[in-house]
């Protein structure tokens, strides 16, 4: 798969992040076909571009009545996760980032998170940069 462009890695940030509910609405709608490409878009090395099936899945969900769409507010375009004004004396930071490097979605860790997330469209462990 090559880079995505900022609109479609904060894109697949909000399907990611929203996969389970965007699923279940459209199995209501009978629509599931369009996710499922989408998800195989981003999944399968070296698959199609996910621009397409991205924008055919907001098709679907604006179409629906979700002011939002697929993209949800991804105006935001995040490539890796900065900490403005970290000095040397603070303590490093760990985020967790997308294992494909196909989205923009940054998950802090907390203390409490045990073990690291998955991905929600491909199961993967999300990777873990340090600040």
């Amino acid at each position: 798969m090559q880079e995505p462009s900022a609109r479609v890695r904060g894109g697949l940030s909000y399907v990611c992040e929203h996969l389970d509910a965007l699923r279940e609405h459209l199995d209501e709608l009978g629509r599931t076909d369009a996710l499922d490409r989408l998800v195989g878009a981003v999944v399968d090395d070296g698959g199609e571009d996910p621009a397409a099936p991205l924008d055919a899945l907001d098709r679907i969900v604006r179409e629906d009545g979700d002011a939002r769409g697929a993209y949800g507010t991804a105006a935001r375009t995040v490539s890796e996760p900065r900490i403005v004004g970290l000095s040397a004396a603070t303590e490093a930071e760990v985020a967790f980032l997308c294992p494909l490097g196909a989205c923009a979605r940054v998950l802090w860790a907390t203390p409490a998170m045990g073990s690291p997330p998955s991905c929600g469209m491909s199961g993967a462990p999300l990777r873990w940069v340090k600040h």
